[in-house]
């Protein structure tokens, strides 16, 4: 970690990393809320102690500008980047390279733009107030293995962070403002455990994830192997009609959408810094040659955001004129009002499946022809549709990650948002009865690095409500009542499996399209969507006493099935030879 000198008595400090220890709101100013993660323990009361700059995309229509903004940055960047790669970059098409580097660049991309608002934000804010600021200096490295690296330890990371607005503050520098050089460090975030040194079955089980993912179409999650076959089959004919697959560079480029985030100073360095070594050291082929036995249609894997030699290979298919299909894999898909890395990545490419929307007016969508969305049931819900059961007689609150440097830019909340996210857990406990609370189990997110505290945070304040643990899924088919603080994946899973929910966000951090908040509307028109901690606390004192009364009502039931219908559509039984019928059509659109 960095650690920063002493400032003088008379000239506050601006924390660009991690808040010094000891400091205090008189000697410190935090550029964000990121500056006491993993460290809030040592500063109590910090979220209302110490001032803030204001959050410059809280306005959904800053932020869906911003997200444009990198998509243009991320396709101008890309030839860039292939040049520094390869040396015959340009012998190989375009389409190789936007396949290759988008997951990757599309991430870089929003960490910059994001920063360089915070960083313009900062300047208007303080800059004519006399500041020592520490910064790190331009000649530090970090060595990323994978993509997953520079997700947790670059956009999630303080000292690349640090690093980062080290660099965009010192291309725009308040005159006010006074450096303060620190020593140059050096981070290197190793590679997981290869499958050799982790043993035979890892190993093995390694050559078949390999093997899946060769596939036409790879097992999805929910997906039985079987159907993963059959799909494949389905995909093995030669296709006919019109590639819809779009150019980056002329659906988002900022040549063809007129977006551009005015950066201070050259971009290609800080790209450069976040590239991981399994793409700097990747060997390209020379040429790309027709395929044999004519052109094809294959269905992506959500792999392909972190595997690079997966995309490698996904990136000559596409390069030698052949389609690719993504696949909705998660909430959110078809409803948040801004996209970003899934226009990019993922809807760019010749089809979609949802799971049930067929139109979607987000921002963010590109320029020239819309995506193709195929509506299908997915596989992953149609599993769990009404497995509910019952039986524990608990509450089950599931709770969702809270990240303090912002790392996507789609429509989600900014960090000061999750910080009044995290209050309204409380908000909801401190408004339930005592006898309810001893029957609840507070379910966190996973450990991610850059993070507000969760379960730590919370359950002290609670002693009475449990952690729950173990797989999620079977705590929600056997609950009396899930309750949700935020718009996601598990909202589709339990309206899915019938389970008794109560759901509640603000709309202001959650920003929905128009279409995706009338579905919304009609959940809370039934009850089951709220709008505040203390009203879903009150719905659950309502119906505590027999929820399925509530939850078994002609209203109820009939919103939670036109939701799925949209959102959430399942199917019994026959979910193979619709699935078998739509990709055979697919083929040949």
């Amino acid at each position: 970690m960095t650690q920063s000198p002493s400032s003088s008595a008379s000239r506050p400090r601006l924390v660009l990393g991690l808040m010094p220890p000891g400091a205090t709101p008189e000697d410190s100013r935090p550029a964000g809320p990121w500056c006491f993660a993993g460290q809030e323990e040592f500063f109590p009361d910090w979220e209302t102690r110490f001032s803030f700059p204001p959050e410059p995309l809280r306005d959904p229509d800053a932020a869906a500008l911003a997200a444009e903004e990198a998509q243009a940055l991320c396709a101008d960047i890309i030839p860039r980047v292939a040049a520094l790669l390869c040396p015959h970059w340009q012998d190989l098409p375009e389409t190789y390279w936007e396949t290759l580097l988008a997951p990757w660049a599309i991430v870089a991309a929003s960490q910059i733009v994001e920063r360089q608002r915070r960083v313009r934000a900062l300047c208007e804010a303080w800059g004519e107030t006399p500041l020592d600021v520490e910064l790190l200096p331009e000649n530090c490295r970090f060595v990323f293995a994978c993509d997953q690296d520079v997700v947790l330890y670059g956009a999630l990371g303080t000292d690349f962070n640090h690093w980062l607005f080290s660099r965009l503050l010192e291309a725009q520098w308040p005159a006010a403002w006074r450096r303060v050089m620190l020593p140059e460090c050096e981070r290197r975030f190793p590679e997981r455990e290869t499958p050799p040194r982790a043993g035979l079955r890892a190993s093995l089980k390694h050559r078949l994830r390999e093997a899946l993912l060769r596939l036409p179409f790879p097992r999805l999650k929910g997906m039985t192997l079987w159907q993963a076959l059959r799909f494949s089959l389905a995909l093995r004919g030669e296709y006919g009609g019109e590639d819809r697959g779009r150019s980056l560079r002329e659906a988002f480029g900022s040549a063809a959408t007129g977006r551009s985030c005015d950066l201070p100073l050259d971009p290609l360095p800080l790209f450069m810094a976040l590239l991981p070594e399994s793409l700097r050291r990747m060997e390209h082929p020379p040429a790309i040659f027709p395929p044999l036995g004519g052109r094809r249609l294959r269905a992506v894997s959500v792999a392909a955001y972190e595997d690079a030699e997966y995309r490698r290979a996904l990136a000559v298919w596409r390069a030698q004129g052949q389609r690719l299909v993504y696949a909705q894999h998660g909430g959110n898909y078809g409803q948040i009002a801004a996209a970003c890395a899934t226009a990019v990545v993922e809807y760019s490419q010749h089809a979609f499946i949802t799971w049930g929307w067929d139109a979607y007016t987000a921002r963010g969508l590109g320029r020239g022809p819309g995506p193709r969305w195929i509506p299908l049931p997915s596989p992953q819900l149609s599993a769990m549709e009404n497995a509910w059961r019952g039986g524990s007689g608990r509450l089950i609150m599931v709770g969702t990650e809270m990240p303090l440097y912002a790392y996507r830019l789609d429509a989600r909340p900014t960090p000061l948002q999750l910080v009044r996210y995290r209050e309204d857990k409380q908000r909801f406990l401190e408004a339930l009865p005592r006898a309810v609370q001893d029957e609840t189990s507070y379910r966190p997110y996973f450990d991610v690095p850059g993070s507000l505290e969760d379960a730590p945070w919370l359950l002290p304040r609670f002693p009475h409500v449990r952690l729950c643990a173990g797989p999620l899924e079977e705590h929600m088919l056997t609950c009396r009542l899930l309750v949700l603080d935020h718009n996601c994946t598990t909202l589709l899973q339990a309206l899915a499996a019938n389970v008794p929910t109560i759901a509640f966000w603000s709309r202001e951090a959650w920003p929905l399209t128009r279409e995706a908040d009338a579905c919304l509307d009609a959940l809370a028109g039934a009850g089951i969507w709220q709008p505040s901690p203390e009203s879903a606390a009150r719905r659950v004192r309502e119906i505590w006493d027999d929820p399925l009364a509530w939850w078994r009502g002609a209203a109820v039931q009939e919103a939670r099935l036109e939701f799925c219908r949209r959102h959430a559509r399942t199917q019994r039984g026959g979910l193979g030879a619709l699935w078998m019928q739509t990709l055979n059509r697919l083929t040949k659109l």
